[in-house]
């Protein structure tokens, strides 16, 4: 009878449990409608507040720029060194959607298994020091300055705090919600609740150091009974009820401040409170037993070059996958990497519920794993044969930019021809075909057939010219070079089309609008003619060769005092044309 009375009297006082994910996932959900609201006053204004992105911190690094996104930064990790890491669980989109996902799992009743990983653990801290850190390391190699703090506009390319171009450093619409699926739910599935944060999100190193110094603390409030609850809810895979028994208080840097434990703890022992900060807690680590890891080292070294492949294979392939989607992407094909070699030596295999080999035997599932693994294995063969002919291409195109002489009479360079190649084999295999890689590969068509053209190669260069103005036609540049050879080649209907296309993508081009004209004028569409020599003297009032020709089309058309002004503004002009005009104002009278 007392026990029972001393076990009424604490439940009694234990206060009313309060729950704080309900509390949570509003507050997630209004950064997402934050997001839409923001968006839409760009829509309506065209202006509004520079995006709130923590990239945006290396624009400030590298070049000085003050944008809102470092000041964003900068008040997160104030917050974080007083508060904790508050931030990441109550206002990251990416961890709404990773706590979406587990929520969604568990009401189809799968709960997927935390791994625990020596090696994969780092990765964040090594993107960070790669994102923020290794670029001033090279500043300081190259002895360069660092640059003032200071403010821009939009006018000076990159503005501060007030932008039109609200969309200037997010990817696409696919590509972010590729980046939503892979970062939010398919890490989940495969690594565990808020696995992204754990083993790829950079910005959570950054704050995980900054945590250690926060007095802010999930702390004992009395007695604990070590029932487990706590740790049971945290997502983090926090140890909560062994850290509050060693320190009493949760030391750990994974600790999102998601408050979860506290909403948990039957007896009300746990809070949020002021505490010694972790960072002055000696030999912390020792003094809490931690579950054993999942993966041999030689699994560990496995996952860690498969990211690292991942890196060189998946960021910026065809200029389009992020960098936080490739450290995501190569966590997960690590860890499958893993269990594709795991299905070799085991009798038995599954994932959460996804059963993969029973009794030494594949199951169903285990043929689908099967078949996923080998398409995801072609993928990465495949993307990587792109990834590489891009690079290299990219790297001769920067060599040939360098050495403009083929554009000037030289032949085509050895480089510029094996940077054609590469791209090429980009533009013949790849799924998608990013603009600026067709621009330059257009480029450096357009530059072999000006070189072959000055050494009178005419027809070859013809044919780089016609790939150039298919692979990016809005070359202004390049259709007006196209026509040009096309008319010497004697093929002028073909090169009425390339002046038009020229036209259409450079009104202002007075040359195309002269040449059009000599073309149609020759083909007996005299109005046409007209039409465009006229609107290459509006152009260039200085322009012999367009004065010269309107007036062989208003001699043709009798109008002889126009012709003679005209004929004779030209001779005045250019004194080539003075015999010229002299012997056609004689025929015509």
């Amino acid at each position: 009878m007392v026990k029972k009375s001393v076990a009424t009297r604490r439940h009694a006082a234990a206060p009313r449990r309060r729950d704080y994910s309900r509390r949570r996932a509003i507050c997630l959900a209004a950064v997402y409608l934050l997001f839409l609201l923001h968006l839409i006053h760009w829509k309506l204004a065209g202006r509004t507040l520079a995006p709130l992105e923590l990239n945006e911190v290396m624009y400030t690094l590298e070049l000085g720029i003050v944008t809102a996104g470092f000041v964003f930064m900068a008040v997160v990790m104030i917050a974080t060194v007083f508060f904790g890491r508050f931030f990441c669980s109550w206002g990251c989109h990416i961890l709404a959607l990773e706590d979406l996902a587990a929520w969604l799992l568990s009401k189809v009743r799968i709960c997927p298994k935390p791994i625990r990983s020596r090696l994969l653990k780092w990765v964040p801290l090594a993107a960070m020091l790669y994102m923020f850190a290794w670029p001033q390391v090279q500043r300081w190699l190259e002895r360069r300055p660092m640059p003032a703090l200071h403010l821009r506009t939009d006018e000076q390319g990159w503005a501060s705090f007030l932008t039109s171009d609200f969309w200037r450093n997010l990817p696409g619409p696919g590509v972010t919600l590729l980046t939503f699926l892979v970062c939010g739910f398919v890490i989940v599935y495969m690594l565990g609740s808020r696995g992204f944060c754990i083993y790829a999100c950079p910005y959570g190193a950054i704050f995980r150091i900054a945590d250690r110094f926060a007095p802010g603390r999930i702390t004992a409030r009395g007695d604990c009974s070590q029932c487990g609850q706590c740790t049971a809810v945290c997502q983090s895979h926090v140890l909560v009820h062994r850290e509050l028994a060693a320190f009493g208080r949760v030391t750990d840097p994974a600790c999102l401040k998601d408050l979860d434990c506290i909403a948990a703890c039957p007896e009300g022992r746990i809070a949020y409170g002021l505490a010694k900060p972790a960072i002055l807690t000696i030999g912390g680590a020792a003094r809490v037993a931690r579950p054993p890891y999942d993966f041999t080292w030689v699994e560990e070294l496995v996952m860690a070059s498969v990211i690292l492949l991942a890196l060189l294979i998946f960021r910026g392939l065809y200029d389009l996958v992020p960098f936080l989607l490739t450290l995501a992407t190569g966590c997960v094909l690590a860890y499958w990497t893993v269990l594709v070699g795991r299905a070799f030596r085991r009798r038995d295999l599954r994932l959460n519920r996804w059963q993969i080999k029973a009794h030494g035997k594949l199951t169903t599932g285990g043929r689908v794993f099967a078949a996923v693994s080998t398409m995801l294995l072609a993928l990465s063969v495949h993307s990587g044969f792109i990834r590489y002919h891009a690079f290299q291409g990219n790297r001769l195109f920067e060599s040939v930019v360098q050495d403009r002489a083929v554009a000037y009479g030289a032949m085509p360079s050895t480089s510029l021809l094996a940077a054609i190649g590469h791209f090429e084999a980009c533009e013949r295999w790849g799924l998608f075909h990013p603009v600026e890689q067709q621009r330059r590969l257009a480029d450096l068509h357009g530059s072999s057939g000006q070189a072959l053209a000055e050494q009178g190669r005419l027809t070859e260069a013809a044919s780089h010219l016609a790939r150039a103005v298919q692979v990016y036609p809005w070359n202004a540049q390049s259709q007006y070079n196209y026509g040009v050879i096309l008319a010497t080649l004697g093929r002028k209907r073909e090169a009425v089309g390339a002046y038009r296309r020229a036209i259409e993508y450079a009104p202002s081009d007075a040359d195309a609008h002269n040449n059009l004209g000599l073309l149609l004028a020759e083909a007996g569409d005299l109005a046409g003619a007209e039409h465009h020599l006229n609107r290459a003297i509006q152009l260039r009032p200085v322009f012999a060769a367009a004065r010269f020709n309107l007036g062989r089309v208003y001699l043709a058309l009798g109008r002889l005092d126009a012709a003679r002004k005209l004929l004779e503004a030209a001779a005045h002009q250019d004194a080539t044309y003075a015999s010229h005009v002299r012997e056609m104002l004689k025929g015509a009278e």
